[in-house]
């Protein structure tokens, strides 16, 4: 559908390239995997017909590298089981470290979109950069999944700057995160709050430290917006789960978006 297309294919070998940031443990690699695999198998062309060069390019990163080596060697499991996933020969998967969120000066000032470039030509052996296309994105979709909500808010502009220029034109960021009023968010004690109290986007901290932020639907979509995309779906998403031992109704409300990244003439 549209948003999977992830426009001209030139300054990545013509491959189609999804990326996600904050791989975790690999889980959902496994269904982006295992639809390559089924279209494969179904004869369904790609965007580019009958190019047979062209091929499905799936990489994962993460800040952790434990994270990394959690889901490369969770995928190598997966893989081997013929009765979940197809081995495609048009399809290839590279997990590697990094982080958007760094600043220059930090990682040893490897911006981003050229830390996902080496980890494609590393996995594909394809070169990519003329001497026009050092700063072009190649990645035509992104997904992320509980990431965002993760990260430092005065990092997030970074981040975000750090994905716009890793996507290419017409390409897509798919998103999802921890809505306002989320289950999870109306469990923290008000000491945990570190955020003021009229702040659209409430960030409390957990018992080790780590951050827990809940976003607004109005702020999500300045956020993106401000930097460089442009918003094709946003939407609260709320879900109900229902603990069978308790016998509670647990209310989950996610934020859902899907941005792209516009031509700029």
């Amino acid at each position: 559908n549209s948003s999977t297309d992830d426009g001209d294919g030139d300054g990545d070998g013509g491959d189609r390239i999804l990326l996600e940031i904050g791989c975790g443990s690999g889980s959902s690699c496994i269904p982006i995997i295992k639809r390559c695999s089924e279209m494969e198998c179904a004869g369904v062309p790609g965007d580019e017909g009958d190019n047979k060069e062209q091929k499905n390019v799936l990489l994962a990163c993460d800040s952790s590298p434990v994270a990394v080596e959690t889901t490369r060697r969770f995928i190598d499991k997966m893989m081997e089981k013929d009765d979940v996933v197809v081995k495609s020969r048009d399809l290839s998967f590279g997990v590697f470290v990094a982080d958007p969120s760094l600043c220059a000066g930090e990682s040893d000032n490897v911006p981003f979109l050229q830390e996902v470039k080496s980890a494609y030509e590393q996995l594909t052996s394809k070169g990519l950069d003329g001497p026009d296309d050092v700063d072009r994105g190649i990645v035509g979709i992104v997904l992320m999944v509980f990431v965002l909500s993760a990260v430092t808010p005065s990092r997030v502009d970074r981040f975000l700057e750090q994905v716009y220029r890793t996507t290419k034109t017409g390409g897509k960021v798919c998103f999802r995160d921890y809505g306002l009023y989320d289950m999870s968010m109306l469990r923290f004690p008000a000491a945990a709050r570190k955020s003021s109290a009229r702040s659209e986007n409430p960030v409390f901290v957990r018992g080790e430290g780590t951050i827990a932020r809940f976003f607004s639907v109005e702020a999500t979509k300045e956020s993106f917006e401000s930097a460089g995309f442009s918003t094709v779906e946003l939407r609260y998403c709320t879900v109900f789960n229902h603990n069978r031992k308790t016998g509670q109704k647990l209310k989950r409300v996610f934020v859902h978006g899907v941005f792209e990244k516009p031509n700029v003439l």
